[in-house]
Formats: structure tokens, C-alpha cells, sequence
């Protein structure tokens, strides 16, 4: 019985140690599926009285969030930022350009030193692309926040 009871933990710690994880953005180990997707270009505060966002001339109806980032999608990727809606992206900082924060795609959350952490992971509730056509404008008490055309605002 207690044999049994050693190969049943030692079984599961086999497994346990398969489970794959992402170190941090930009140490993710080859073959793992952390890809990076677009730069951020500004985080805008929430904690404001009024946060109206404008498609054209539309009103958007925002769902409920916790963060709003301004992202810049890196070439070849507008259509992967454009379809992050109900998936989990990871906000970290650049290790190239310590001042400058990366939104990575399909990442695990682990834990130990160098994982990504879960306050970095955010589930995208809505993404609103900029274009010509159809600008976007934030509206923070007064101020405006006018989005570049390809630029895009991820609703955390």
C-alpha cells in the first residue's frame, strides 16, 4: 500500500514539473509561446471623473475595467491586437528600454524567480483600433487623448 502511495506522488510530481510556464517577456525560454505584440504607448488613468471614449463620432460603451493602455501594435501583428478580446496578455517592462512597457500574448503565469507575475496578466475585456476612417478619442474630464490611426486601446 505505501509503495503505491510513492508511485502515485511520484507520478505527480513528474507531471507537476511538465507543466511548461514563461519566464518573464523577454526570457522566455525557445519553443515556449510568449510572443510579443505591440508596445505601450501610454496607461490612462481611471481614477478620473469621467472617462468617455469616442469611435468617430460614436460613444463607445466601455466594458467594466480596471486599466485602459494606449498600445502600438509591432509590424504584422494590428490583426493579433485586433483579436485579443477575451484572451490574457502580459504588461512588462522592456528589458531593452527599462522606461518602456511590452504587451505579450499567450502567456502562463507562474511562480519563483524570473516567471511572469499574475498582477502583470490581464484578460483583454475590449480592444478599439484607431484608423483614419474611425478615429479614437479618450475623454478624460475635459482633456482629450487622441490615438494615433493603428494605434489601439486594450480595456483591461
Amino acid at each position: 500500500m505505501v509503495k503505491s502511495h510513492w508511485a502515485i506522488l511520484i507520478a505527480g510530481l513528474s507531471i507537476i514539473q511538465a507543466i511548461p510556464t514563461a519566464q518573464s517577456a523577454g526570457q522566455a525560454p525557445p519553443g515556449s509561446t510568449a510572443s510579443l505584440i505591440a508596445e505601450v504607448r501610454e496607461r490612462v488613468e481611471t481614477d478620473r471623473l469621467e472617462v468617455r471614449v469616442y469611435q468617430g463620432k460614436n460613444l463607445v460603451q466601455l466594458a467594466p475595467h480596471m486599466e485602459l493602455f494606449v498600445v502600438t501594435p509591432l509590424s504584422g501583428s494590428s490583426r493579433t491586437v485586433e483579436n485579443l478580446a477575451e484572451r490574457s496578455v502580459a504588461i512588462v517592462p522592456s528589458e531593452k528600454q527599462p522606461d518602456r512597457f511590452e504587451v505579450y500574448q499567450d502567456v502562463w503565469i507562474g511562480r519563483g524567480r524570473d516567471l511572469t507575475l499574475a498582477d502583470n496578466v490581464f484578460k483583454v475585456k475590449q480592444v478599439l483600433l484607431s484608423s483614419h476612417r474611425t478615429p479614437i478619442e479618450v475623454r478624460l474630464d475635459g482633456q482629450i487623448l487622441r490615438l494615433k490611426p493603428g494605434d489601439a486601446l486594450l480595456v483591461l
